[in-house]
């Protein structure tokens, strides 16, 4: 129980969400903006619980205006049953949410107009979310999918592609259908710097998955992929093309035929103990 309750004490509010609070006061929708912080508290509350119940070390609990962000110190080496739970515990949350407020609303105990501001509000979070944009809920998912059949490098960099295409589209259609909505400008300004950030991080990302994998706990992998080099291959290269979730047999060729077998530890060891970084393959071998 101790670990839920510790939660709350990772809660940081981002300055957007203060801002946007700051215009609701402004304009007299103070009860909005309760029903926004609520929702949006449950929400990532939601990803948090989950993250603990699996032991993820969950760093802090930023709340945005449309959702937030549950940052834990795991990079890509979880199983994928637990990513999809925890990347999913937040949009879940909205369902009982609705429920509840109807049920409320049934008996009594909310007004007609509270009970739609609350639906409109879910509704609206629930959606943004899980658009394939990062550093959405529906981000997180296009990268699970895409590191599932992918490795992990490539996977982040069509990931970031993605996200900024979506994000063109949306920008797109707010000039369109609302170019006058501030609100959710503010919105496309938070995800274009995040993407931005997202995409200049990219050698970091995948150095932090490489490192966990490494020195970190070790993964339950229940695959085994086989990687099949030349000898004259960098090792830097090698590890741009390991999966999450899957152990790795890297198999090295030279003049045709197999020279060896090697163990991905081998590989990580050369490149973070020895800092062989720029060595062939064929320099583990001879």
């Amino acid at each position: 129980m101790n670990k839920y309750v510790g939660l709350l004490g990772k809660l940081h509010v981002h300055p957007l969400l203060w801002l946007i609070g700051g215009m609701a006061v402004l304009t007299a929708h103070f009860k909005q903006l309760c029903l926004l912080f609520f929702i949006i508290l449950v929400h990532e509350l939601g990803h948090a619980a989950a993250a603990a119940y699996f032991s993820w070390r969950v760093k802090r609990i930023l709340l945005l205006p449309f959702g937030g962000v549950a940052e834990v110190e795991e990079h890509g080496n979880r199983p994928f049953r637990e990513e999809w739970i925890v990347t999913l515990a937040g949009p879940a949350q909205h369902l009982w949410l609705v429920a509840a407020a109807f049920f409320l609303w049934k008996v009594g105990w909310m007004d007609d107009g509270s009970w739609e501001l609350f639906f409109r509000y879910n509704v609206a979070i629930f959606g943004l979310n899980l658009l394939p944009i990062w550093p959405l809920d529906g981000g997180k998912l296009l990268f699970l999918l895409l590191s599932h059949r992918l490795p992990f490098s490539e996977a982040h960099r069509q990931m970031v592609a993605v996200s900024a295409v979506v994000l063109a589209v949306g920008i797109v259609l707010l000039l369109l259908m609302a170019p006058r909505q501030l609100d959710l400008w503010v919105i496309v300004a938070f995800l274009a710097h995040a993407i931005r950030q997202e995409w200049k991080q990219h050698p970091y990302v995948v150095m932090r998955f490489l490192l966990e994998r490494y020195y970190g706990k070790k993964g339950d992998y229940t695959r085994l992929k086989t990687i099949t080099v030349s000898a004259e291959e960098r090792i830097s290269a090698v590890l741009h093309r390991f999966y999450r979730g899957q152990k790795h047999a890297i198999v090295v060729t030279g003049e045709g035929r197999e020279r060896m077998t090697l163990d991905e530890n081998e590989l990580l060891h050369a490149f973070f103990a020895e800092k062989r970084i720029d060595a062939p393959l064929g320099a583990l071998i001879y």
